[in-house]
């Protein structure tokens, strides 16, 4: 049985008093919601940027009394300096990879004239700015690999400009494409240009685009269009190429089929694995008289990806009747609406009876590299364009493969194999010889995976659902209440935990002898479709439910205790620990949540947050207000106990989950609890400036974010850093 347990005191703090305004909402036809922070979703506002300053305060301040701090920033710089590389892959005639020599704030992009060659740096955003908070967020060769067209993203914010280089001579030409979010980019083969996504600038940014207020803005974005870009010519000129006015959500992935005869376009209006596809014949019409040859998918009950094509021939993945998912073949010449309705097209690779397909990828001519999921652990086969089964590709241990690059006429593929104890390693297949070699092993002083041991249990959640857990500790490690716990979980979105190396995870293993789990919990993709539906909407309280049960389980079996768990997760994964928290309190000794959805009734009016309608449902709806307003942690802070500690951690430029929702979620913890005397743990949040959600974050600030949150939940549980 698990009892109630307290962290030990440290000190009162005394917090900012945040202004409290009167604003009310009206919920549901009769239901008032007063919403007393609303000012803080004004990122701008010198009133936001005061409330900003004076937490930091307390928050530093606080971090400075943690004795290990600066031992720990030690050993996570020392561990994270080592030789990171990418896949290499290739772009004409020429070999490309990334590399961070160590501690570089960004990776830079290298060019060989073969994999045995000479290695030039052919693009370094480390130079961009002097703090490293410019990245690289998109790129592509022309099919020639004559041009580079690549986006730049500052501060962490979503937007990025496109810009496009000359391979040959270096000259970087003076397009320049801007509000550009969520898009890929497709060249076409003739090599003039590309097709990509943009938005219109945003209302606050229309006449005074400061590039310090950019991703500050939290405008919904909507309305988003296709163009396309010819190499020379002004933004201005750009061809658009379609865009829906009946429906602001409507949203686009760019694609150009593998033969260079077909433009294929990916329609979306929510985060829910469903879609529309366009497919345009661009051998004859120009880009601005574009008419579909074919289009299927918009009920939007499915999902359908291009894989390749011969001819007219088509091979997509889909979830249609499949919720594993299967690839199936048509004749985009003859397919409609209807003959998607009543699936006439050709089954290639049928749905698995367990195992869930992640994709697959056309090489060697006629194969088909599949990756699978069994038990949240990836497995590789390979068949032919026909669906025959022609052997796995063995991977290493049970871990993940984070990338894989190749072309369809490529003889030779790189996949890169990770795990939790298993630094990346790159390895080459060959299909004239069948086999695999290491190309690449990642090398890193003073960690030997032998030192830690990987487990994977399966422990029944609240409605005796078996649910998955991965963990990871010392070889010496004895099952016991002493045992600091890092559980991490996210549990939305169809997106898989899959085994991952991470030189900052494998740091807390050995530096508090502690222990990391990570549960596989619905909402995510380890099953499948019905998995992710499991734990979306009316049935997200399962997300919370199987977590706590993860929680419980490391309990029952000598693992840990609750005042020694410490619970992490970003994004979805901050409303789970946060909602997990206000839950369960008696269960958890710190939270983090970082960079969280937290008001369940205001998220989808910001940037792009009306897209997660489709795993929350919305407020504006009487039915899924009843379920959000159960669970939303902004509104569910009691004063009736004492909370574990919490260190809330942002970034000021996010423009995904605007930080609107921690300023209001931390003003509302220390409003309730900060003067209870029985609320010794304390409640803070950690606002990092010049930073978003986390894409393009710099090595420095990781470092440093990284170091603050090991360092605050070793002093709440009084372990110390060996």
């Amino acid at each position: 049985k698990i009892t109630k347990v307290h962290t030990c005191v440290i000190r009162m703090i005394k917090y900012p008093e945040v202004k409290r305004g009167d604003t009310v909402d009206t919920y549901n036809n009769n239901k008032d919601i007063a919403d007393p922070y609303r000012w803080l979703e004004d990122q701008n506002s010198e009133e936001t940027a005061e409330f900003v300053l004076e937490q930091n305060k307390i928050t530093y301040e606080f971090l400075e009394t943690c004795g290990s701090r600066d031992e720990i920033k030690e050993k996570l710089t020392e561990r994270y300096n080592y030789e990171k590389y990418g896949t290499p892959f290739k772009a004409g005639d020429k070999y490309y990879y990334f590399k961070n020599t160590g501690l570089q704030n960004q990776s830079a992009l290298y060019q060989q004239e073969s994999l045995e060659g000479e290695s030039n740096l052919f693009l370094d955003p480390n130079t961009w700015t002097d703090d490293g908070t410019a990245s690289l967020s998109v790129f592509k060769f022309s099919e020639d690999g004559k041009y580079f067209a690549y986006g730049v993203s500052k501060n962490g914010s979503d937007w990025k400009t496109i810009y496009v280089k000359d391979v040959e001579n270096g000259t970087v030409y003076d397009d320049k494409l801007e509000w550009v979010k969520f898009s890929g980019i497709a060249w076409s083969h003739d090599n003039k240009g590309f097709y990509y996504c943009r938005f219109d600038a945003p209302e606050a940014l229309k006449d005074n685009a400061n590039e310090e207020d950019i991703g500050k803005e939290g405008d919904s974005n909507k309305f988003q269009k296709v163009y396309y870009h010819y190499v020379g010519t002004s933004q201005e000129e750009d061809i658009k190429v379609f865009e829906n006015l009946d429906d602001p959500n409507w949203m686009y992935g760019v694609s150009v089929s593998t033969d260079g005869k077909y433009f294929v376009m990916n329609v979306s209006n929510s985060c829910d694995p469903v879609n529309a596809l366009y497919i345009f014949d661009i051998t004859q019409s120009p880009h601005e008289d574009l008419e579909p040859l074919c289009k299927f998918g918009e009920t939007f009950d499915a999902e359908y990806s291009y894989i390749a094509n011969e001819e007219n021939s088509f091979i997509f993945y889909t979830n249609r009747s499949a919720p594993k998912y299967r690839l199936i073949s048509i004749d985009v010449n003859n397919f409609t609406e209807e003959d998607c309705e009543n699936e006439n097209w050709t089954v290639v690779i049928p749905e698995h009876e367990s195992n869930v397909l992640q994709g697959a990828k056309c090489v060697n001519t006629n194969n088909l590299v599949t990756f699978y999921l069994e038990d949240a652990k990836e497995i590789l086969k390979i068949y032919n364009l026909n669906g025959e089964y022609v052997k796995d590709i063995e991977l290493p241990t049970a871990g993940s493969v984070s990338s894989l690059t190749g072309k369809k006429d490529d003889t030779i593929i790189f996949y890169k194999f990770t795990s939790f104890t298993y630094p990346g390693t790159i390895f080459t297949y060959d299909f004239e010889t069948q086999t695999s070699t290491v190309f690449r092993e990642t090398q890193i002083n003073d960690f030997n995976s032998n030192d830690y041991i990987t487990e994977q249990v399966f422990y029944n959640s609240k409605d005796g659902t078996k649910i998955p857990m991965f963990i990871v500790y010392p070889s010496d490690l004895e099952k016991n209440e002493s045992n600091l716990t890092y559980l991490y979980g996210y549990g939305g979105f169809n997106i898989s935990l899959t085994p991952s190396f991470s030189s900052f995870r494998c740091s807390f293993i050995q530096g508090f002898h502690g222990v990391l789990a990570i549960p596989n919990i619905r909402g995510g993709g380890e099953y499948g479709e019905e998995w992710h539906q499991g734990g979306t909407k009316a049935n997200k309280q399962n997300v919370f439910d199987d977590f706590i049960g993860a929680a419980e389980y490391l309990c029952e079996e000598k693992y840990t205790q609750p005042k020694k768990i410490a619970i992490c997760g970003g994004s979805n994964g901050g409303l789970l620990v946060a909602a997990c928290m206000l839950q369960r309190p008696d269960l958890f000794g710190v939270v983090v949540p970082m960079v969280g959805v937290l008001d369940m009734l205001r998220f989808h009016k910001f940037t792009i947050g009306h897209y997660w309608c489709s795993d929350y449902g919305c407020s504006d709806n009487n039915e899924d207000f009843e379920y959000l307003i159960k669970y939303s942690p902004l509104h569910n802070v009691k004063k009736s106990e004492e909370y574990p500690a919490c260190l809330v951690t942002c970034g000021d430029h996010d423009d995904r989950v605007i930080p609107g929702h921690s300023f209001k979620f931390i003003s509302e913890l220390q409003y309730q609890l900060g003067g209870e005397d029985y609320q010794k743990n304390p409640l803070l949040i950690r606002i990092e400036t010049k930073a978003g959600h986390g894409a393009g974050k710099p090595t420095s600030k990781y470092i440093e974010e990284v170091t603050d949150i090991y360092a605050f939940i070793g002093k709440i549980t009084n372990t110390p850093w060996n």
